[in-house]
């Protein structure tokens, strides 16, 4: 029965073809210590390995906007209804500062995360986010989410 359980459990999490789709509110860690709002999609290509790309806008603090957009992959491991995912992939970043022109750097992410199903089609998860590039743009995230899986 406990096999039987668990592999129900990883089933639930990720199947291959699954799609979703959610919004996001993230918290950036370090300065600018901004707020962001975004959307994600996600796809599973097989039962554990998860593509996801995201946009999040990020409200003007210290007379900066700011907005990214991510590529990243997620291996997921189950444990009862519970999932959790390293994550690693790739971002564009963009500063928008009042008065200045608006730049942008590619860089790396690192991440992990978990996830709960409230529901059969709705989940919820909790991530932190690593973004390394260069010239000092090195940011740390903390996101909530919610996900429909269709």
């Amino acid at each position: 029965m406990v096999a039987c359980a668990m592999l129900f459990s990883v089933a639930m999490f990720a199947q291959q073809g699954e799609k979703s789709l959610g919004v996001n509110l993230k918290l950036g860690l370090d300065e600018p210590k901004n707020t962001g709002i975004g959307i994600k999609g996600q796809y599973g290509f097989t039962d554990q390995i998860r593509g996801e790309a995201s946009f999040n806008y990020f409200l003007k603090k210290n007379h900066v906007s700011m907005l990214d957009v991510n590529l990243n992959v997620h291996y997921i491991f189950t444990f009862g209804e519970f999932g959790v995912y390293p994550l690693a992939g790739v971002t564009l970043q963009s500063m928008n500062p009042d008065g200045g022109s608006s730049e942008s750097k590619f860089g790396i992410n690192v991440g992990a995360g978990a996830e709960y199903p409230i529901t059969e089609k709705i989940k919820v998860n909790l991530e932190f986010t690593y973004k390394i590039a260069s010239d000092n743009w090195d940011r740390s995230l903390m996101g909530l989410g919610v996900s429909y899986k269709f």
